[in-house]
């Protein structure tokens, strides 16, 4: 380690950096950082922001790979007059899915099971947040917001 120091005997600044981003990768990797299996409880969490992986392909256990997952926004229903039917499709073939909307306080409402291929059309209104998590690990894979009347189908994963 005393290469990593400069002349006053502190760390470097490069080996400090190296620290610092190991540290924000692990964060980054760990998923919804507020994981619940309790219909009706929310999850608070912060930016809405997505990691990339490869659903459906195996691990070394011959287990299907975990989906990609995303971090809560920490979005709420917002007051609204506009309704909207979304669309909702769990594209899975090993894993059903879980339909949550997030109400005026945050929380999250669960309403409905995917099995694998099936889909539905939710009511709800522009503004009004909805969260796809995997119905028996609770990872959040989608985070969906209308903002038109004419949304898109909402595909998972």
């Amino acid at each position: 380690m005393a290469r990593d120091r400069d002349r006053s005997g502190s760390t470097s600044s490069a080996a400090r950096a190296a620290v610092l981003a190991a540290l924000a990768l692990a964060g980054c990797l760990a998923g919804d950082p507020n994981p619940t299996n309790e219909p009706g409880q929310g999850s608070s969490g912060a930016s809405g922001s997505s990691s990339s992986g490869g659903a459906g392909s195996s691990g070394a256990s011959g287990q299907p790979a975990p989906a990609p997952t995303v971090e809560p926004s920490g979005a709420c229903s917002q007051s609204s007059a506009q309704a909207v039917n979304l669309p909702f499709r769990n594209a899975f073939t090993d894993r059903s899915v879980r339909l949550f909307w997030v109400d005026y306080g945050c929380n999250e409402v669960g309403y409905d099971v995917l099995a694998p291929g099936q889909a539905r059309v939710q009511q709800t209104f522009v503004s009004h947040p909805w969260r796809v998590r995997d119905a028996a690990t609770n990872a959040l894979y989608k985070e969906y917001v209308p903002t038109t009347t004419a949304p898109p189908e909402v595909v998972v994963p």
